[in-house]
Order: structure tokens, then C-alpha cells, then sequence
């Protein structure tokens, strides 16, 4: 079963292949970055004219490449969101760390929160509820 994730606001698919494919800003530089669709794996792929200005602690702005839309998250403005859409599930979200360094995934359904990463226990799960 494909799992695709889709910009929330176009709702362009975002990994056509294998990766997830996103515009990163660190307000610096500008550029694509490739993420992996398994939470939890914080490997990443991008060039490195934006590599170079990756700093640990710094939040990096990542935006649709299709609409250019911003991701941040609404539960909380140091998270991005996208959709996980998966054949016979309902739409989950994803929110994860837009602070370079700082691992923390979640995958949210309508009523659990699945957190990866070493640091998500950092946040607060009420907040991905609206609460």
C-alpha cells in the first residue's frame, strides 16, 4: 500500500517516487530538500549551496514545491504538516520539526497521536487535538 503525502493546501502529491520533496528556506539560502517518507528517519537529501547554511537549533521554513504554500503546522508554529493519504485509511497528518537538529515526527488520525524521534516527548499531544 502507497502511502502518498500531499501538501495540505493543493493537495499535490509530494513523494512521486520514494522521497518526500520539499522547498526549504533557512533565510539564507533557498532550495529542495528529500526526506524520508518513514517517521523517524531523519536522513535527508539536498545540495549543498543549502547544506552549508543548516545550522542545529535554527527553524528552516519548508514550503510545497507545487504551490509554494508555507507548512507550518497550526498546533504549533516549530512543526510543518503535511497529509499521509493511504488506500482504505482515513487521512492522517504529519507534523515534524521544522528546528534543524531537533527529531520529533508525529503522525496524527482522529483520535492517536504516534510520536517518533528522540525528542518528542518535548511536545504536548493535547495540542494536536485543537485543545
Amino acid at each position: 500500500m502507497k502511502k502518498k503525502f500531499v501538501c495540505p493546501h493543493c493537495k499535490g502529491v509530494l513523494n512521486p517516487n520514494v522521497k518526500i520533496i520539499l522547498l526549504a528556506d533557512t533565510g539564507e539560502a533557498r532550495g529542495l530538500v528529500l526526506l524520508s517518507p518513514q517517521p523517524g528517519n531523519y536522513k535527508y537529501l539536498c545540495d549543498s549551496s543549502l547544506e552549508k547554511h543548516l545550522r542545529h537549533g535554527e527553524t528552516i521554513d519548508f514550503a510545497c514545491p507545487v504551490c509554494h504554500a508555507d507548512l507550518m503546522a497550526a498546533s504549533d508554529p516549530s512543526l510543518a504538516a503535511l497529509e499521509l493519504h493511504m488506500e482504505s485509511h482515513p487521512v492522517r497528518r504529519v507534523e515534524f520539526s521544522r528546528v534543524f537538529g531537533t527529531h520529533a515526527t508525529f503522525v496524527i488520525s482522529e483520535d492517536e497521536v504516534d510520536a517518533y524521534g528522540e525528542d518528542a516527548d518535548g511536545y504536548d499531544p493535547m495540542n494536536f487535538f485543537g485543545a
